[in-house]
């Protein structure tokens, strides 16, 4: 008789982007799991698990950790199964790196074997059967962060199911704005400011991701001047739904000391 209380349980980073809704035919996986994997653990006792939870440690990270689908991969190399994006993280470490390696240490140090090769940062996106060429074809890269940390249950059928998780406050939020396109930009610092509303326009018009400024700048008018820049450069190349980014709006302290501005947008 199988063990109910044994399941297939892995760690997960929740990834959100701007998912083009045209991929070319796969075995999809739902847009609300994509996730890039922090730790397998295959099949364990939920019970165990579920008693060693309230220890499990914290992420480094104030603020979800933002990042560029850069490349389509296609895993493994030799007989492709996973259509997948690699990530490169806006941060330099990487602190999502960081905390898989706390989280996989502190996994080993309770029983659970932890795969030993490096750390590859992915978001699967869907499953064979897929024509490779028609996903090259299509594949731009995406901007995305991550909004949430979970432990997954794998239920088949490209279903997971989350047991547990620790929300993240998110770089950005939308909201409503007379006429033009508004966002609530959050960092811990001015220069994740600058960073998270590069984010937030990309997320808009991915095509921005091209011109993203690597000089994060630690002043509110800089900052605005920059985003007009790549504004500018996106507009040239590709056209660009953005008129210009206002010099609107004072840097706050929000709550728990974070930095809040509201960036307006011309449309």
């Amino acid at each position: 008789m199988m063990d109910s209380d044994k399941k297939r349980f892995f760690f997960a980073a929740q990834i959100q982007a701007p998912w083009p809704q045209d991929y070319p035919p796969a075995r999809m996986i739902p847009e609300e799991t994509r996730h890039v994997t922090l730790a397998f653990l295959g099949e364990q006792s939920l019970s165990k698990l579920q008693e060693l939870l309230p220890s499990v440690p914290l992420p480094p990270f104030r603020i979800a950790p933002a990042g560029i689908g850069k490349e389509l991969l296609f895993l493994p190399p030799g007989s492709s199964r996973v259509a997948a994006l690699s990530i490169e993280w806006l941060d330099s470490p990487s602190s999502l790196e960081t905390y898989q390696h706390a989280l996989s240490l502190w996994l080993q140090n309770h029983g659970y074997p932890m795969d030993q090769r490096s750390f590859l940062s992915h978001v699967t996106i869907s499953r064979a059967p897929f024509e490779k060429k028609a996903w090259e074809e299509h594949f731009t890269p995406l901007p995305l962060f991550v909004s949430a940390i979970h432990l997954y249950e794998s239920v088949g059928h490209l279903e997971y199911r989350s047991l547990w998780n620790i929300l993240l406050q998110l770089p950005f939020e939308e909201f409503e704005h007379t006429a033009d396109i508004a966002f609530h930009i959050y960092g811990n610092s001015l220069q994740q400011l600058h960073q998270n509303a590069q984010l937030a326009l990309a997320f808009k018009f991915p095509l921005l991701v091209e011109f993203f400024s690597s000089t994060l700048q630690e002043k509110l008018e800089e900052i605005i001047i920059s985003l007009n820049e790549i504004v500018g450069l996106a507009d040239a190349k590709y056209g660009c739904p953005f008129k210009a980014i206002s010099f609107h709006g004072l840097v706050k302290e929000a709550e728990d000391n974070l930095l809040h501005w509201e960036m307006i947008v011309d449309v």
